[in-house]
């Protein structure tokens, strides 16, 4: 069943001049395989300049939701059609009907949300946990992509890449136990410890002291950028982001990255804790057609610390390789 609210949005482009460009924002929900309702928009311009770009079809991080993407959707839905949806649990989307939070789940909703926006073929772009499922999404649904956009994830076992620690696959095991022996209590527990001003004042104090050891880089963040970030890590269920979690850990997309035949832009944090740089080099250099975007000092969080840089980057590889007069 599909929910949509249509309307055309005026919006400020944060490069600076208003944006001119009318775009017309549909938004719903769409039931996906097991009957999980999953929110998703579609961000599109009146009248389409561009001729040739795919839709831009883009899935977030765990625990994340459209935020990260906000200045991606804004800027290229001047030129063509782009895509935000949450995953199930997070954000507006509803708790998932099954026990699946697996990869392939997340894939499944991704192409349901795909049916409903009546999109056929795109570009996929995946932030974090994202690039483990557009590439899970090439694996089952191969003709769809055009193009992918991995931008700081890891194409398998997320734990094992984290801080580069030999012991972080299993502490996420040992932590995730614990949570889902006593949820309740977790929950408590996680929903004091996720808000913005502790988060920010933390990552403020060890980020003077080292730029490397946070998940942000909070010389270049702002706190406006993650406001909405924590506010949904604290209110989502904490045993679906551990379930998810350990999902992720288990699954691998190392066996695709040979078969990609399609223009790939990888898109990469220099000092990124979660995703070392040396593990997103690794997979490009496994796909064919594949280039690089390295962001100097980036995090994490490199998407909103260089915004315009990725923007531009990104329009450049659409108009490059899919763009005609």
């Amino acid at each position: 069943m599909l929910k949509t609210d249509i309307a055309y949005e005026p919006r400020r482009f944060f490069l600076g001049s208003a944006d001119k460009v009318k775009r017309e924002v549909i938004s719903g929900y769409v039931e996906s395989f097991d009957g999980t309702h999953i929110w998703f928009r579609k961000t599109y311009p009146v009248k389409k300049k561009a001729k040739g770009i795919p839709p831009l079809v883009l899935a977030n991080g765990i625990g994340t939701t459209i935020r990260y993407w906000r200045y991606v959707e804004d800027y290229i839905s001047r030129i063509t059609e782009v895509v935000v949806w949450d995953y199930r649990g997070h954000g507006r989307s509803m708790q998932p009907k099954t026990d699946d939070l697996s990869m392939t789940a997340c894939a499944k909703d991704m192409k349901a949300v795909c049916d409903a926006a009546e999109i056929n073929s795109a570009v996929f772009g995946g932030f974090s946990m994202g690039v483990q499922v557009i590439l899970e999404f090439f694996r089952l649904y191969p003709t769809m992509v055009k193009g992918l956009i991995p931008a700081l994830g890891p194409y398998e076992h997320p734990a094992k890449y984290f801080l580069d620690f030999p012991l972080s696959e299993l502490i996420l095991k040992i932590t995730a136990k614990l949570v889902l022996r006593n949820p309740k209590r977790a929950q408590k527990i996680w929903s004091s410890l996720m808000t913005t001003s502790f988060a920010f004042r933390l990552g403020k104090s060890v980020g003077i002291l080292s730029e490397k050891l946070f998940f942000l880089n909070p010389l270049l963040a702002h706190v406006d950028d993650f406001t909405e970030y924590f506010e949904n890590l604290r209110k989502m269920r904490i045993e679906v982001f551990f379930k998810m979690a350990l999902s992720a850990q288990e699954h691998s997309a190392e066996d695709v990255l040979d078969k990609i035949n399609v223009p790939t832009l990888a898109i990469i944090g220099e000092n990124d804790i979660f995703t070392p740089k040396y593990v997103m080099l690794r997979m490009s250099q496994r796909i064919k057609n594949s280039e690089v975007l390295i962001l100097p000092k980036g995090s994490h969080g490199g998407l909103v610390e260089y915004a315009e840089l990725v923007c531009l980057r990104i329009e450049k590889f659409l108009k490059e390789h899919f763009g005609s007069e």
